[in-house]
């Protein structure tokens, strides 16, 4: 799974900008827009208004968490019956992430119950996982859709009110719906190399204070090369630490097949300064 969506994302990430700054933060002054009746045509406008919609924690440079997975409910949908014992070593097993903005996740795993039959390909499976998770986490969830208005193309009005904004980076096409909200709802990527789409979804705080943005809950990434196409799904909630809002309980995986649900736990972070 995780090569080809690596690579839908080294494209998309490149198609968006390729200046964009890890400590990159909205005014505070900005707060989520009310739907409006036309949103602005004019690029700054669009751009701030994008920015304020929804949460991203601009300044988080790495996040450290054990990870939590729930075999039990994989082997279900898998409708499979493990052994007592195999599940009971594999419910044993720790598992610790770091992940740093820009670079490879790091994944250690420590079988307190002893090892497992197989425990090569599980481990190689669960780094797939974990780090494909996080390869859509930093471009996606975590960094700005657009950094400035030089980033913006052409935007074109819809009838509802919404606006499709048009960029076009090294022969590669990024085509952004934004809803009467300013939240980015629909993303179309056309390059030589393969087509995809991500719809985000997006929920407002639990507890929302003066401030406080609506999150991105779920993502549906679609990515066609060829005549081949795969469909990922991924839902999750947030815990806060520290000044930031970091994944919870995580559901990822592909449409149809499988998905593996795991918790974050324990995290500690780092972070830049906020820029000036």
């Amino acid at each position: 799974m995780a090569h080809k969506l690596v690579l839908l994302l080294l494209i998309l990430a490149a198609t968006v900008s390729s200046a964009q700054q890890a400590g990159t933060k909205p005014p505070d002054s900005l707060q989520p827009a009310s739907p409006v009746d036309v949103l602005p045509r004019d690029p700054a406008k669009l751009a701030m208004l994008i920015s304020a919609s929804y949460y991203r924690p601009d300044e988080l440079s790495s996040i450290d968490c054990n990870i939590s997975m729930d075999w039990a409910a994989l082997f279900t949908a898998l409708k499979q019956t493990p052994p007592a014992d195999r599940l009971a070593l594999l419910q044993a097993l720790k598992i610790h992430s770091h992940a740093a903005r820009g670079k490879e996740t790091e994944i250690t795993f420590d079988w307190a119950g002893g090892p497992v039959d197989g425990k090569e390909q599980i481990e190689s499976g669960l780094k797939q996982t974990v780090s494909g998770f996080y390869q859509m986490y930093w471009p996606l969830l975590a960094t700005a859709l657009f950094k400035d208005a030089a980033e913006l193309g052409r935007v074109e009005p819809l009838p509802d009110g919404s606006v499709k904004v048009y960029t076009v980076s090294e022969g590669n096409s990024l085509v952004v719906t934004v809803d009467k909200s300013g939240q980015p709802v629909h993303w179309v990527l056309d390059s030589a190399a393969m087509k995809g789409t991500i719809d985000p979804h997006f929920t407002p705080s639990p507890n929302p204070r003066l401030g406080d943005l609506s999150r991105i809950s779920s993502l549906n990434v679609v990515e066609q090369i060829g005549t081949s196409s795969m469909n990922v799904k991924l839902d999750m909630d947030y815990q806060p630490v520290d000044k930031f809002f970091l994944p919870r309980k995580v559901s990822f995986g592909i449409v149809g097949a499988y998905s593996l649900k795991m918790e974050f736990i324990g995290c500690t972070v780092s972070h830049s300064s906020p820029a000036l």
